[in-house]
């Protein structure tokens, strides 16, 4: 676990220049969940998540505190962080098959260019009866299906958490057409394979979705209507 993501960083590095699996051989941690960051690392560094309105909360009491001429308390205080996020880089795959483990790292680092079942039986030499096999007895679904749950739930974060356009998060997760996204994203079923989504996540995606498909109804309905006048 590393101070803080910059040091991080400089251990995924010095892992890559050693020849060092991560997360296989080496898992790595940073801290401050600098998200920019962290997506650029290679692989993508898991982070600590502090807290800092708690943090600037008691800050501001002590302050007060000292204002009024009490004495502060000398324990010190500790502020647990929000929580973890994970990433690839202490994403350990328990699978004893190393084929099977090459080839889900292989989908986590490429689904979301628009990765295929042929192109992933190009990485790893096994038959497709065997890969889908494999795939049922580790993970419980299919190879597509994991493709698509990486693909999902990229887009669900980039939905709730950024103000991207639909057709760009699309393009970016490997959808050629938002409204594909869209419906494979309101599938039931969708969230099989990626934990349970937080409800406001999925709240957010869907209203998003539902307004650019509204917003592009209207505009279509409105050059409908220039052209008969």
């Amino acid at each position: 676990m590393a101070c803080n993501d910059v040091r991080g960083q400089q251990v995924l590095d010095a892992c890559q220049r050693s020849g060092i699996c991560v997360p296989d051989e080496v898992a790595v941690v940073g801290v401050d969940n600098d998200e920019v960051l962290c997506e650029l690392c290679n692989p993508p560094l898991s982070s600590v998540v502090p807290n800092p309105q708690r943090i600037g909360y008691e800050a501001a009491a002590l302050l007060a505190q000292l204002m009024a001429g009490s004495a502060p308390d000398p324990e010190e205080m500790l502020i647990e962080p929000v929580g973890v996020t994970t990433r690839q880089s202490s994403d350990v795959l328990a699978i004893d098959n190393p084929q099977i483990a090459a080839a889900i790292r292989h989908i986590r680092e490429h689904a979301c260019r628009g990765l295929s079942v042929p192109e992933l039986l190009k990485y790893v030499p096994l038959s497709r009866t065997v890969l889908e096999r494999q795939f049922r007895k580790y993970l419980g679904r299919s190879p597509q299906a994991e493709i698509r749950a990486v693909q999902l739930k990229r887009a669900r974060e980039l939905l709730a958490k950024t103000d991207m356009g639909l057709a760009h998060i699309a393009r970016l997760v490997g959808f050629e057409h938002p409204e594909y996204l869209s419906v494979v994203f309101k599938k039931p079923g969708a969230q099989k394979g990626q934990g349970k989504w937080p409800e406001s996540e999925i709240d957010r995606a869907t209203k998003i979705m539902d307004e650019y498909f509204k917003r592009k109804k209207q505009a279509a309905e409105a050059s409908d209507g220039n052209q008969q006048s």
